[in-house]
């Protein structure tokens, strides 16, 4: 990876992690979630539609944007019920490791990407820091009912990093096709309208609402660091490989663990810590790696 490039991810970690935090702290995750995606596709119309006019995607352009649009209707709607059922520092690993152990499996497999053998050994650090934190992910549960509800959290955590992989793979041609702040804009837009007919029937318009009135602050802050955080990655994957950004961008898990612990008073065990310093070491493996 150039310089750049770790650059724009480190930022990116930063900035995703942030507004996972934000999402997992709100009393209805799933809705601040959507207000958030809303919120940021709204302030980014006016730039969006400048850049419409000067760069319209071509046909093949269109087709990708549509790809990732119904990708991340359903990442929206299965991160913001796993963050509804699990804790930050488990569902956030889970999620983000799985999509991590998917992309380069897809980047050789679809893209015909090569990965060298330290990026390997740095992609086997940060696997195994993931099952180190699977493995720590029943610790610090208190009861019966504790469980079921990380179980639950589990599964969905799971299905989002499934997500993850896949749209991962296709925004790296997407962006080679649409400029990457106007593809976020699509895939922010159309996903939060999309994931709206998968969760309004679980809430009011009331509670719609009266979300936004408490926490408009909040929603508008991590809006932007939602925008920003993606708009980042799909900028450093116009001229870095996806096999390397992705598992870089895994620093992210790092950072979510310790918000967890830190700002969530969330109990974190020396084997989910053991599993964040792997994924640390491996990052950075990655980041040098030929």
């Amino acid at each position: 990876m150039t310089g750049a490039a770790v650059a724009l991810v480190l930022v990116s970690a930063f900035a995703h992690a942030s507004w996972n935090l934000i999402a997992k702290r709100a009393n209805t995750p799933e809705l601040t979630n959507w207000w958030m995606a809303a919120t940021s596709g709204l302030m980014m119309t006016p730039a969006a539609i400048v850049l419409l006019v000067l760069d319209v995607p071509t046909p093949t352009g269109w087709l990708f944007i549509g790809g990732t649009i119904i990708l991340h209707v359903l990442y929206f709607f299965t991160l913001g019920r796993a963050y509804r059922y699990g804790d930050l520092s488990i569902v956030y690993p889970v999620a983000r490791g799985l999509g991590l152990s998917l992309i380069p499996v897809l980047g050789v497999l679809l893209l015909n990407e090569g990965v060298s053998a330290v990026a390997g050994l740095g992609m086997a650090l940060i696997l195994i820091g993931i099952i180190a934190i699977g493995v720590s992910s029943g610790s610090g549960q208190a009861g019966r009912p504790g469980r079921l509800r990380l179980d639950r959290g589990l599964l969905f955590a799971m299905a989002t990093g499934v997500l993850i992989g896949s749209y991962s793979v296709l925004d790296k041609r997407g962006v080679e096709h649409v400029t990457p702040v106007l593809y976020m804009y699509f895939l922010t837009a159309g996903g939060s309208l999309g994931s709206l007919a998968l969760i309004h029937r679980s809430y009011s318009r009331l509670q719609f609402t009266a979300e936004f009135r408490r926490h408009w602050r909040a929603i508008v802050i991590g809006g932007g660091l939602q925008f920003s955080a993606y708009a980042l990655v799909l900028t450093a994957l116009r001229f870095s490989q996806v096999s390397y950004v992705g598992p870089f961008r895994e620093l992210a898990i790092g950072i979510g663990v310790v918000l967890g612990a830190v700002v969530l008073k969330e109990r974190v065990t020396r084997m989910r810590i053991a599993g964040t310093g792997a994924i640390g070491a491996g990052a950075l493996i990655i980041a040098f790696a030929p």
